[in-house]
């Protein structure tokens, strides 16, 4: 789980979409989806991670460094228990 300070660093990248966890030999794996702040564009090109209009993108929950973006073709999860677009197939 991440602290109050994590959450208070990830709102300052963007608008927390959904939380994406995964356990794997027993080790709670945890990413955010959100949708960046378009001011922020250049901070996430320093990163190795170009912005498109209306993309998603995916944060490591514990280093907070983005490791990627979701191409909008990618549905909005469709519960609040949330969509993982990596192992969940999408709503039909």
């Amino acid at each position: 789980m991440t602290s109050s300070s994590g959450r208070a660093t990830y709102a300052t990248m963007g608008r927390l979409e959904y939380v994406v966890e995964s356990t794997h030999n027993g080790d709670v794996e945890t990413w955010f989806v959100l949708r960046p702040y378009r001011e922020l564009a250049r901070h996430y090109e320093a990163l190795g991670v170009e912005l498109s209009p209306d993309c998603r993108v995916v944060v490591e929950a514990r280093s907070l460094r983005p490791v990627g973006v979701l191409n909008e073709d990618v549905p909005v999860a469709p519960s609040p228990a949330g969509f993982n677009p990596y192992f969940d197939l999408p709503p039909a």
